[in-house]
């Protein structure tokens, strides 16, 4: 995440030197459906041995609607940002499971729940085009993470509530499509993480009539959303 920051610097030293005036309304509110390209869960994040703590498997292509509000300083090249996603993944598979007496193929249901609330400064890029608008911008955020885990029919319930924190960078292009009415593409980068607390709601699951005993003990799991955010929408402005 250092290499993050001199683009924040970046873009407040941008901000200051920017005087281009546009035609933008004050408040104006974007409704946009969002890619994120991959992320990583780690199984073992508490193992002694690195190299088991550094084993993930990923879950790649994330989809989630978002919603942000943007309001533009009077006078000033630079606007606020306001703005939330809901990111979620599943995968379900047959796996051979190594935590269960003894250890069985069973139907594993594994994924997260993100949900991100960021802060951020935005600032236009002069085009010379009223109906096309370039800005980049960062800030800070919040990450409200969720593992989903279900073993063979069992459910293994979070038991903690992790929020993360850290910094995001973006850059947006809008197209007017009639007044006050515009289509966004965006391209944002984060590196959110988040280490959750799962167990099992019961002793036993069932395969093929034979009980198979689980863990009765809570254990941890670090995911890591790495991956780059691709997003298009529409924008209206408010007044």
């Amino acid at each position: 995440m250092r290499r993050v920051f001199p683009s924040i610097i970046a873009i407040v030293v941008l901000a200051e030197m920017l005087s281009a005036q546009t035609n933008e309304k004050i408040l104006s509110i974007a409704f946009r459906g969002t890619y994120t390209t991959s992320s990583k869960v780690f199984d073992n994040p508490d193992s002694p041995s690195s190299d088991v703590r550094g084993q993930y498997f990923t879950l790649d292509n994330i989809y989630g609607p978002g919603i942000e509000v943007r309001i533009n300083i009077p006078g000033q090249s630079v606007a606020i940002t306001i703005a939330a996603e809901y990111l979620s993944k599943q995968n379900v598979s047959d796996q051979l499971v190594g935590f269960t007496t003894p250890p069985r193929r069973l139907s594993v249901k594994e994924g997260f729940t993100l949900i991100p609330i960021e802060l951020g400064v935005n600032v236009p890029i002069p085009l010379g085009s009223d109906g096309a608008r370039l800005s980049i911008g960062g800030g800070v955020g919040s990450y409200i993470g969720t593992r989903i885990l279900n073993v063979g029919g069992a459910e293994a319930p979070q038991q903690n509530r992790p929020v993360s924190y850290g910094i995001h960078v973006e850059t947006n292009f809008d197209y007017q499509i009639i007044p006050r009415l515009y289509a966004r593409a965006e391209m944002r980068f984060r590196d959110p993480e988040f280490t959750t607390e799962s167990k099992f709601e019961q002793e036993t699951t069932e395969l093929n009539g034979v009980s198979v005993l689980l863990p009765h003990d809570a254990f941890r799991s670090r995911i890591n959303v790495n991956g780059l955010t691709f997003g298009v929408g529409l924008v209206f402005e408010l007044f």
